[in-house]
């Protein structure tokens, strides 16, 4: 059966870069959404988000976590969804979803105990090749 990934991103971003073609060049099929261009609906980060707390998906470093004074107050959870519906920089970037999993960021480690991906020493998964002297 064929691994699934969704894929949330804002561009530019290389590590998001970097995890989506790890993913994919282990054989997952990534349906990718950059946030910058269709940021998530209210329903959506609802769904997303489900029974956990919001606050495991924010940006601590965005200006608009500052800006909202995010770092001094928490709001209510049907107020910090519509936040973050208006301010979607203020989403931690890649989110990665597969069925019920969800891994925010680019951990390859999560990444290969979420897919259950097979990889070689060096974390290519394609041909098992060491890297050379000149890379150590």
């Amino acid at each position: 059966m064929q691994k699934r990934a969704q894929f949330y991103y804002r561009t530019p971003c290389l590590v998001c870069e970097e995890a989506k073609s790890f993913l994919e060049g282990h054989g997952v099929i990534v349906t990718a959404r950059d946030l910058n261009e269709k940021p998530l609906r209210r329903d959506e980060l609802t769904s997303l988000v489900g029974y956990l707390d919001p606050r495991h998906y924010l940006d601590m470093t965005a200006a608009a976590y500052r800006k909202n004074k995010l770092d001094k107050q928490m709001p209510a959870r049907a107020e910090l969804l519509e936040l973050v519906e208006a301010n979607p920089e203020l989403l931690r970037h890649p989110i990665i979803v597969a069925g019920r999993l969800v891994t925010i960021g680019s951990n390859r480690q999560q990444l290969i105990e979420m897919f259950q991906l097979t990889v070689s020493d060096n974390g290519s998964g394609k041909n098992g090749a060491k890297a050379s002297e000149g890379d150590a």
